[in-house]
């Protein structure tokens, strides 16, 4: 078995769509999975190219504290 990539997806939205085009919407489900199947797909790519980028998703900035500075802001010394 072949791994599922976006070209295949996109081979079989072709296909469902001739079907439709021939038959009528009994394959419209289909199209609409395949179309979501897609779009998730496209999605888990660019979020790991983002993760891989060095980029923080949004959930984990919720969940990691802030980050703490050395030296309270009320210690410093004041700017001349």
């Amino acid at each position: 078995m072949q791994p599922v990539s976006a070209q295949r997806i996109e081979n079989a939205i072709r296909i469902v769509a001739r079907l439709i085009e021939l038959s009528g919407d009994v394959y419209w489900p289909i199209l609409e999975r395949l179309e979501a199947e897609h779009a998730a797909l496209a999605d888990r790519e660019e979020r790991l190219a983002r993760y891989l980028a060095g980029e923080r998703p949004q959930a984990a900035r919720r969940l990691l504290p802030k980050p703490t500075r050395s030296i309270p802001r009320e210690d410093r010394a004041p700017h001349v």
